[in-house]
């Protein structure tokens, strides 16, 4: 599946020096994920580098579409 970024997703996986690895094994293996009411999904891991980053995202036709990257 392809990956794309938003321009905001972009802007803190580089404040917050998350790379694009990080976000497909955050996605890919997530240790929690959930579905909200406006189809965006939450996955939520534990880096042990960085702390616990959530990744919401949207499943699009082309794969997945990256909207923000946090820490908790």
């Amino acid at each position: 599946m392809k990956f794309r970024f938003t321009h905001h997703a972009q802007y803190r996986m580089y404040k917050r020096e998350i790379s694009t690895l990080d976000i497909k094994d955050i996605i890919n293996r997530p240790d929690f994920s959930r579905v909200e009411d406006d189809d965006t999904i939450v996955a939520i891991k534990d880096i042990s580098s960085k702390g616990r980053v959530g990744v919401v995202y949207r499943m699009v036709k082309s794969g997945y579409l990256i909207l923000t990257i946090y820490y908790l």
